[in-house]
C-alpha cells in the first residue's frame, strides 16, 4: 500500500470504523468533505495528490484553531464542541510536515537578508518571499514575519 496521505487517511478511517471511534470518524469525514468541496469547486483543475491534501489539511486546521479561539473567548473552552476541535487539530497535525526549529528559521532569515545585500526595512517582502518560496511548508508565516522584522530592525 502506498504511503500517500490519501492512503493513510483511508487506513485511519477503517481503523476508526472498526474501533467505533466517533471522534476520529468525525475528523476524517470532515476532512474528506473539505477535499470534496475543493475538487468540485468551480475552476478546479488538477489531481488529488499529497500537495493538495496538505493544503486542505492546513486550511482546515487553521479554521478549527480560529473556531477554538472563539469558543475560548466566549468562555466555552471546556465545552464538548471545543474538545472535538482540539482532538481534530491534534489528530490531523501529524499529517502535515514538521515545522523547522527556530535556529534553522533564523539561519534562513540571515541567509536571505545577506543574499539581498543586507538589512533594510524595505526588504521585508523580498526576504519573506524568498523564504516562503523555498520553505513554505516548514515555517509558520506569522512567526517568520516577526523574526524577519526583528532581524531587519536590528541590522
Amino acid at each position: 500500500m502506498s504511503d500517500t496521505i490519501q492512503a493513510r487517511l483511508d487506513a485511519a478511517l477503517k481503523d476508526a470504523m472498526r474501533a467505533r471511534d466517533s471522534q476520529r470518524l468525525i475528523a476524517i469525514r470532515m476532512l474528506k468533505a473539505r477535499m470534496g468541496e475543493t475538487t468540485t469547486a468551480k475552476g478546479f483543475s488538477g489531481e488529488v495528490d499529497d500537495a493538495l491534501w496538505l493544503q486542505v489539511i492546513s486550511a482546515y486546521i487553521k479554521q478549527q484553531e480560529k473556531g477554538l479561539e472563539q469558543f475560548e473567548q466566549a468562555g466555552a473552552g471546556d465545552s464538548e464542541p471545543a474538545a472535538q476541535i482540539r482532538f481534530e487539530v491534534d489528530f490531523l497535525r501529524p499529517f502535515l510536515p514538521a515545522k523547522a526549529d527556530e535556529a534553522t528559521q533564523r539561519a534562513w532569515v540571515d541567509a536571505a537578508i545577506a543574499g539581498l545585500g543586507g538589512p533594510g526595512k524595505a526588504k521585508m517582502g523580498a526576504v519573506m518571499g524568498t523564504i516562503m518560496k523555498a520553505h513554505k511548508d516548514e515555517v509558520d508565516a506569522g512567526s517568520l514575519r516577526a523574526m524577519i522584522e526583528a532581524a531587519l530592525a536590528a541590522g
